[in-house]
């Protein structure tokens, strides 16, 4: 017995929608893909399926999903964005891209997408197996393109976004990656002094009639103690299995990983940085649903974890609650005045008198992403001379107490 199929699709990047008569929704389906129309929604209206037969089952959203690069999915998406926009059949675009892939688990991941595209499953849905390389802001971006029928629309924001996402990133390890290697360098420069330098001096004070000066004999001390296998390899082991223990614990217990995030959000400067992309990141994500159209609960929900730091994603779930209870947006975001800046809760208020918090989410993502910029020249500007400064008192430090000696018995004779 026939059946009738309400459905709505993408057919040459237009949106399109009406019935269509099958034995089963699979056969609905492939009619719809010989006519090369990608399915956004099936839905049967009248008449009994006739079960289609048994297939074995193809084994996928588990294929090497883990560890695939981002930037692997930013280029993927900007070729999907590109031949879309060029006007290029979707299977075709997703074949393409497939081929030119280099990344041997991701190229895995897009033939699965392809083929379950072809067989009739949505583009969403296809996308929405492999949940560790896609984000949920991607497959809800993807899902409000099928259904409006403006898939490159959708695509040019999820580009953006992750663009951005990415910048706010290598922003922030390119702020703190030269203060790391003078630290790391400080660090070899006085171990390796300690080690073999301070020997020599030591050989040399070590028939001295009066005796070595009391920052001398620390800095001695102080190798002696670094030299001795026992006592400096105890030392050495103690540190890095604190390290890993701390890092363990943090991890693993959600009380001391929330009292580290929020030491991590009072640090000068650093603090400040880690909030302000946390708030760029959220609004550009509230931005990005809203045009969506993702409900504001799901939106928030979302929005929480865009952010990696507990206090700032328990502030989101307290306002999620108070949506729920019916409270204006900038009233919850005042509740949390330590990560909600006066600045962020006007322009949320602003958004909602005039209606269109769509473009306001996205003010507030380009103003912190500003912010940020700035925060980070400034903390670039005083971690480098302050690290510069560290470096060379504590090397000139030990060479003075080690020549300390020499002038006094310089003095003597």
């Amino acid at each position: 017995m026939a059946v009738t199929y309400s459905y709505k699709g993408i057919q040459s990047n237009k949106y399109t929608e009406g019935q269509i008569t099958a034995l089963n929704k699979d056969e609905a389906a492939f009619k719809l893909k010989e006519d090369k129309i990608i399915i956004t929604s099936l839905v049967k209206l009248s008449g009994k399926e006739t079960k289609p037969q048994k297939e074995a089952k193809i084994k996928s959203g588990k294929i090497a999903s883990k560890k695939i690069p981002v930037t692997e999915v930013i280029v993927f998406t900007k070729k999907f964005e590109t031949m879309v926009r060029a006007g290029l059949p979707i299977l075709e675009t997703i074949s393409m891209i497939e081929g030119q892939t280099k990344h041997k688990g991701f190229r895995l991941i897009i033939q699965d997408i392809h083929n379950s595209v072809e067989s009739g499953t949505t583009l969403s849905d296809s996308f929405e197996k492999y949940t560790d390389v896609f984000d949920t802001v991607y497959i809800n971006l993807l899902r409000a393109g099928e259904s409006s029928g403006k898939v490159q629309l959708f695509l040019q924001k999820l580009v953006i976004n992750m663009e951005k996402q990415q910048k706010i990133k290598s922003d922030i390890k390119s702020a703190l990656t030269y203060p790391i290697i003078l630290l790391i360098v400080a660090t070899a420069v006085v171990v390796l002094m300690m080690i073999f330098v301070v020997p020599v001096f030591q050989d040399m004070f070590a028939n001295n009639p009066g005796g070595l000066p009391g920052s001398t004999q620390m800095v001695v001390n102080i190798s002696d103690f670094m030299r001795d296998p026992l006592k400096g390899g105890v030392l050495a082991i103690s540190l890095i299995s604190a390290f890993f223990i701390a890092s363990f614990s943090i991890k693993k217990n959600y009380k001391l990983r929330r009292l580290w995030h929020s030491i991590v959000l009072k640090i000068p400067l650093f603090g400040g940085l880690v909030n302000k992309s946390s708030l760029a990141k959220i609004s550009m994500i509230l931005s990005n649903l809203r045009a969506a159209g993702v409900p504001e609960m799901e939106a928030l929900d979302i929005a929480a974890n865009a952010s990696t730091n507990i206090v700032i994603q328990e502030s989101m779930i307290d306002i999620k609650r108070g949506v729920f209870s019916g409270e204006p947006l900038s009233k919850l975001f005042a509740k949390s005045p330590t990560i909600f800046t006066p600045s962020f809760i006007a322009l949320v208020s602003v958004g909602e008198k005039t209606g269109n918090m769509e473009e306001m989410y996205g003010s507030i993502a380009s103003y912190y992403e500003g912010e940020m910029d700035v925060t980070i020249s400034r903390l670039t500007s005083m971690l480098e001379p302050i690290m510069m400064v560290f470096m060379g008192v504590t090397v000139g430090g030990i060479l003075v107490a080690m020549y300390t000696p020499m002038f006094q018995l310089g003095e003597v004779l």
